[in-house]
């Protein structure tokens, strides 16, 4: 019985680290996504350069709290040379799963394919290149060091594994909600979207070789090729 406080104590403060970087989210990028449509370049260059900002929060917060468990950001990361093989492996298989996600997050958003963004034009060329090199790194590491890592842990020493992997993928979904626009559609859209790709990476964890490093990897690739891309070619296009 005497460790039933200490293990609710840490419970809550998993809790409270997950909505930690979403409340941070919504602070920096919340406030200006309702006007991506007509001031879209303040809103794009603050919301890329927050994210990555509330990234580097997130990852000092993780070395602390791994510091009181003798422990290292790279010891929970584990990255090695066969990790990052299985990583490109894995991209491949998040890439379809993300795609069968994005569609079925589309079809109970919109009954088919949502309107166009209209926000690919006015992209400064140095944003294009912050969103593939800086924003896919940042990301890819806070993430899967956050919510694949010390959560999981933390979570499945006290739920059931299967309870755990859903409030993680959870708490995935609600964070993405906080970088898409405040359309009722779009918001259901991305969190049913992110809420599966999540279940998908919380699945891959239990089985997948290579560790959580090959997550980190996979995720990256995922951030490049449908994120940093796209910007960079929007960028050279405006």
């Amino acid at each position: 019985m005497s460790s039933l406080p200490a293990i609710t104590r840490t419970g809550r403060s998993v809790v409270a680290l997950l909505l930690m970087r979403t409340v941070l989210l919504f602070i920096g990028t919340g406030v200006v996504l309702p006007f991506v449509g007509w001031i879209y370049n303040r809103a794009l260059l603050w919301t890329n350069v927050t994210v990555v900002i509330v990234d580097v929060i997130t990852l000092l917060v993780l070395s602390r709290l791994l510091a009181r468990q003798d422990r290292r950001l790279r010891d929970l990361l584990a990255p090695s040379w066969s990790a990052t093989a299985w990583g490109l492996l894995a991209f491949i298989i998040l890439f379809v799963g993300f795609f069968v996600s994005t569609f079925i997050g589309n079809l109970i958003a919109y009954q088919g394919p949502p309107p166009a963004s209209g926000v690919s034009h006015g992209v400064p060329m140095w944003m294009g290149w912050w969103t593939l090199i800086i924003m896919p790194v940042t990301i890819a590491l806070a993430e899967e060091g956050l919510y694949r890592g010390y959560a999981a842990e933390a979570l499945e020493s006290r739920l059931h594994k299967i309870a755990a992997l859903v409030v993680i993928a959870f708490f995935f979904a609600l964070q993405h909600t906080a970088l898409t626009s405040l359309s009722p559609r779009a918001q259901v859209a991305r969190f049913v979207t992110t809420f599966l790709g999540g279940l998908l990476f919380g699945g891959m964890r239990w089985r997948w070789r290579g560790g959580l490093w090959s997550l980190v990897v996979a995720h990256w690739g995922l951030d490049v090729l449908g994120l940093g891309l796209p910007i960079l070619l929007a960028s050279q296009a405006s």
